[in-house]
């Protein structure tokens, strides 16, 4: 009869203590919930919403490994053999507005030639919406036309200014009918060899330079045309394009280049007048190639080009994809140098090994 009296008041002891302390329990907080990165097929493949946004963000880029061998296709000065190695990370943010799509695109690069020569630079960094672009890239002198051939060293004889700052605006698509017009700022310089001015700057300081294109796009191939203002030089500079797609396996193009106020005697410093938007020696150069798939694996890249002054350029590829991102491309290239770059020829080749992600 104890027993069962003590155990009945610890019992009713023990429910008190409880009763009492509930209250001041610590609760855990659940955890919030997880929210998982979703893909944005609006834009192609490869994008994905921003977590919190609606801006849809795509992360790319490459590894490549160029071997160059024998002699230089620009200088004709043998190197014996010279390695370059690049690595490129590209941001493409996109995002739907009451005007359209508003991009912005950042490009990064580092090279390395050996291991006391490393650059890290930005390539590419603009804005996007409504046709309109303002920021820093390749001239539009170049991409407009898509630049020239799938080669290596394809321009030994030079078709394009470099990377810029620059305002343009496009009308139309990548089909059909389109237009171009804009501003660029022109970039680098070059040496003149004559004292007192040693080196001319591309840049328009003054003034931007002025720049326009038309083009037209069909399952063809398409006709492209593209022309600068050097502001500085006070001289014109334009190019014409026409590709031709003969089926699914043969591709061809053709360019040509035409410069005002070519002068190889009297331009700034004493040297030839040099142009932004005409880097070729003499007043026009041609360029011309074509591109043939040869097995679901391999391509075959050909590419000839010669300038006024004297000087023939070839190049002749294989570009064979390993595996899925992975290529091999292997190059031969023959200079026959005149003009101003002097005589003889030089032959030399790269091995370019990349990885695309």
């Amino acid at each position: 009869m104890a027993i069962r009296t003590l155990l009945l008041c610890s019992a009713a002891a023990l429910a008190a203590s409880t009763g009492a302390s509930a209250a001041d329990a610590i609760v855990a907080a659940e955890p919030e919930p997880m929210e998982y990165v979703r893909v944005c097929d609006a834009f192609g493949k490869g994008y994905f919403y921003i977590p919190g946004t609606e801006t849809c963000l795509k992360i790319s880029g490459y590894v490549r490994f160029d071997s160059n061998y024998g002699e230089s296709p620009y200088s004709g000065e043998s190197s014996g053999w010279d390695a370059f190695t690049r690595g490129t990370i590209m941001l493409d943010a996109r995002s739907d507005s009451e005007f359209g799509t508003l991009r912005s695109f950042i490009e990064l690069r580092s090279d390395a030639n050996n291991i006391t020569d490393t650059n890290t630079y930005l390539n590419a960094a603009y804005i996007e919406i409504a046709g309109f672009r303002a920021g820093y890239a390749d001239s539009r002198y170049d991409t407009w036309l898509n630049s020239a051939g799938n080669i290596i060293n394809d321009d030994v004889i030079d078709y394009t200014g470099d990377r810029t700052s620059q305002v343009s605006y496009v009308y139309g698509g990548d089909m059909g009918f389109s237009a171009l017009i804009g501003l660029e700022e022109g970039a680098g310089s070059y040496d003149t060899g004559f004292a007192p001015v040693p080196s001319v700057s591309y840049r328009g300081n003054d003034f931007p330079h002025v720049i326009g294109g038309v083009k037209y796009m069909g399952d063809w191939g398409g006709i492209s045309a593209v022309g600068g203002y050097d502001t500085e030089a006070e001289a014109f500079g334009g190019k014409l394009r026409l590709d031709v797609k003969f089926n699914e396996t043969l591709s061809v193009f053709v360019m040509g280049g035409y410069q005002s106020d070519w002068d190889n005697d009297n331009g700034p410093g004493g040297s030839r007048q040099r142009n932004y938007y005409g880097p070729w020696d003499g007043d026009w150069a041609v360029w011309g190639g074509f591109s043939a798939q040869m097995t679901e694996k391999a391509s075959l890249n050909a590419q000839a080009a010669y300038e006024e002054d004297g000087t023939f350029a070839g190049a002749v590829n294989v570009e064979y994809a390993v595996v899925d991102g992975l290529t091999l491309q292997p190059e031969i290239n023959y200079t026959d140098f005149g003009g101003e770059r002097g005589n003889g020829s030089a032959i030399g080749g790269t091995i370019r090994l990349q990885r695309n992600f």
